[in-house]
């Protein structure tokens, strides 16, 4: 289905904040949040998220436009954008969650499970 380009780029660009998991940006991001205090070296968070160095320039570079990274040379740290204090809470305490009940064995909860619906006074 085709769309309105420049809108849906403009849109994109509005929105684009670099927290889809399936992303440099995102693994760069997450990194530096569980160190938001310390500055790297690219090649230092190339080693710690095992992104080719190469990579990891260009992404900071595009990061830092946005301004969700800082950077001293050499060094690069996350910013101090508001958008990234209540993301990166929020990736970290998913993480935690993951952490603690990834094992726990949700299979058969369907059996269980009550509809909300069927509980209504008719």
């Amino acid at each position: 289905m085709p769309v309105d380009f420049d809108e849906y780029a403009d849109r994109q660009s509005e929105n684009d904040l670099a927290f889809d998991p399936d992303t440099h940006a995102y693994h760069i991001l997450t990194f530096l949040g569980e160190h938001p205090d310390a500055g790297f070296k690219p090649s230092e968070i190339a080693d710690e998220t095992d992104i080719k160095p190469g990579s990891v320039r260009g992404t900071l570079k595009r990061l830092e436009e946005q301004g969700l990274v800082r950077h001293a040379e050499p060094f690069w740290a996350i910013g101090d954008d508001d958008r990234l204090a209540g993301s990166t809470g929020t990736m970290l305490g998913l993480k935690a969650l993951g952490d603690r009940y990834g094992d726990d064995e949700f299979e058969g909860w369907d059996e269980n499970a009550v509809d909300p619906r069927e509980m209504r006074d008719e």
